[in-house]
């Protein structure tokens, strides 16, 4: 008996730290962050918070638009309920392959080992964690180095598409795979559900080729390597699905996917032969009427204001781009919606909200200033179903100036998806 007491009592000793950060916890006001979590901090806002809140909460802006509400990882019940390891897992491999919400994302395919353990750092600072978190050694600190998607690729895409792209089986199956499969619907909308994170997939067919939209679900990174949007680790197969069934998707509210480019109005700019040389003078020249290039920038030309152009071109199509360009409030480029903020000495600031924490909201004015608006001088925010872009242009622009507006931006393509020469 006495020397199991005294085994026992080793047992404890050496093994007490890992039963005790299950269950020590204070307010975290009191807590400083550690290094890793300070790096788990803005990896959190930028990835997390939309859906769990700033603070761990589970109340983030686009929590109201899931089926199932997010983790509120602040608390005291789910931080003793999951370890640390099953907690790097969910961030790892995804809700869906630990039996959680398909509508978690996995990250494993966008972070490093290291950048996850340091989410792992400061959820438990969410709740409260008073020991350091025990990261284990030898981490990868480099980001998965994923295969680029080739030219080859998206020939090959584009020559299956036009041949097979269409047939019923593949978009069931892509449907199958945006709804119940993948964690499409955690960040976009299809009819009235799913997250407004990123663009409504609505009107996907009428929106984008479908050359790009298969290559940006292949590998987002590719084109913006600090997009949101995570690489979702899918098969050639299963993003052809995908492509099939979003350009062929038509949504319940027939106003909402209707194609404008059947109006008479939009077809008059259509049938017109631009001239693109001239349509760049009009895009960047200060003193004109567009004055476009103050908003909007062309690789390394123009404003921040308004979405970046480089490659509009290849990733839009030339409906959209027209649409775009003369009823722009029609469809708003996700993250640059407008929003009206009322302070409490009753002034009003308007401008495009670029990132947002426990501080404050980070806005861009139509100058292109940057404001910080902190939380304690807001007493509401709305965000605006208008555009900051000006839509009288076709008031004040020639059908020819728009047409020759529309040629320039059918220019500015990713060169990686140019068509190839016969």
């Amino acid at each position: 008996m006495r020397y199991l007491l005294v085994i026992f009592f080793l047992i404890f000793t050496f093994y007490s730290p890992l039963f005790a950060d299950e269950s020590k916890y204070s307010s975290n006001d009191t807590l400083a962050l550690s290094k890793s979590q300070k790096k788990g901090k803005l990896l959190f806002l930028h990835y997390c918070a939309h859906c769990h809140g700033n603070k761990g909460g589970g109340d983030g802006f686009n929590a109201e638009f899931l089926d199932k509400d997010p983790a509120e990882l602040s608390s005291q019940k789910f931080q003793e309920k999951i370890s640390n390891k099953k907690l790097f897992r969910v961030i790892n491999e995804g809700g869906a392959k630990v039996k959680k919400s398909h509508l978690m994302p996995s990250f494993g395919s966008t972070l490093s080992e290291e950048e996850i353990w340091s989410l792992v750092a400061y959820v438990r600072y969410l709740g409260g964690w008073k020991i350091k978190v025990k990261v284990p050694k030898k981490l990868n600190t480099k980001r998965p180095n994923n295969t680029a998607i080739s030219k080859a690729d998206i020939d090959f895409f584009s020559r299956w598409f036009s041949a097979e792209g269409t047939e019923s089986n593949l978009i069931k199956v892509g449907e199958s795979l945006v709804i119940n499969k993948k964690s499409c619907l955690g960040c976009h909308q299809l009819n009235d559900e799913g997250g407004r994170v990123g663009p409504n997939l609505n009107r996907s067919g009428f929106n984008y080729p479908p050359a790009w939209i298969y290559t940006w679900i292949s590998n987002p990174q590719t084109f913006r390597p600090n997009t949101k949007m995570p690489h979702l680790n899918l098969s050639p197969k299963e993003a052809r699905a995908i492509t099939s069934f979003l350009i062929s998707f038509e949504p319940d509210n027939e106003e909402e996917g209707s194609d404008l480019a059947d109006s008479v109005e939009l077809n008059k700019y259509l049938s017109i032969k631009g001239d693109s040389k001239r349509g760049e003078t009009i895009f960047k020249d200060p003193e004109g009427i567009a004055n476009c290039a103050k908003c909007h920038l062309v690789k390394t030309d123009g404003g921040s204001v308004g979405p970046v152009l480089s490659f509009i071109g290849t990733s839009r199509t030339r409906e959209f781009l027209l649409e775009s360009i003369i009823d722009p409030s029609r469809v708003i480029t996700s993250g640059f919606n407008t929003i009206m903020i009322l302070t409490k000495n009753r002034k009003f600031i308007t401008g495009i909200k670029i990132n947002e924490d426990e501080s404050g909201l980070y806005i861009v004015d139509k100058n292109g200033k940057e404001l910080h608006v902190p939380l304690d001088k807001i007493k509401k925010s709305k965000v605006q179903k208008i555009s900051t872009m000006p839509g009288n242009f076709k008031d004040l622009l020639s059908t020819q100036d728009i047409a020759d507006i529309l040629a320039y931006l059918e220019t500015l393509t990713f060169s990686l998806m140019a068509p190839s020469v016969n």
